[in-house]
């Protein structure tokens, strides 16, 4: 259970990486409320989450963290390929509060599927004073000296043909308020 690992103890951190590396496609983390606030994290950096797993974690801690400030979640496109429950973890988990700190989120992985643009804009509207988007195909890789310390994005250029681009952008700002050109789509 999350929550388990995310403690009273870890409270102080500024900066969590999270590298889901395992063997087995399915894993349920129970929902539930964090036990303290992480009231000094201000970067969160989550990697190779596969595309069945529910998404409502991540909101667990985006809603424990009032000060963060950098988002960057990575959607690993090499894991099973999405089932229905991408879609289905949204919107059973309470809108989280304003975020008046998060300045930025980067999706890798982004392939502007539903659950994708569901994930995005949710996040978007509960952050008022969010500064960049940037939604991106590619994937994070270990630095081989560093280890999971440091993840590295490699990108892969995407070529998005201008309508599928619009679309993903008018269902991304449609009720946000967001302006467009904050959003980067590679």
């Amino acid at each position: 259970m999350i929550s388990s690992f995310i403690n009273h103890n870890l409270a102080l951190l500024q900066k969590i990486v999270l590298n889901i590396t395992i063997s087995c496609m399915q894993m349920w983390i129970e929902p539930t409320v964090m036990p303290s606030r992480l009231n000094h994290l201000n970067k969160l950096f989550i990697a190779n989450v596969p595309m069945s797993w529910d998404t409502f974690w991540i909101f667990i801690l985006f809603a424990a963290a009032p000060f963060l400030q950098s988002l960057h979640v990575h959607f690993d496109n090499n894991s099973e390929k999405e089932r229905a429950a991408g879609s289905l973890d949204i919107m059973q988990v309470e809108q989280p509060k304003q975020h008046c700190h998060l300045r930025e989120l980067v999706v890798i992985g982004f392939d502007g599927a539903t659950w994708h643009t569901d994930f995005v804009k949710r996040v978007m509207k509960a952050s008022r004073w969010l500064g960049r988007v940037h939604l991106l195909d590619g994937h994070a890789v270990e630095d081989e000296e560093r280890g999971f310390v440091d993840l590295e994005v490699v990108p892969r250029r995407r070529e998005w043909h201008e309508c599928e681009r619009l679309e993903v952008l008018e269902e991304l700002t449609d009720g946000t308020g967001f302006p467009r050109h904050n959003i980067v789509l590679e």
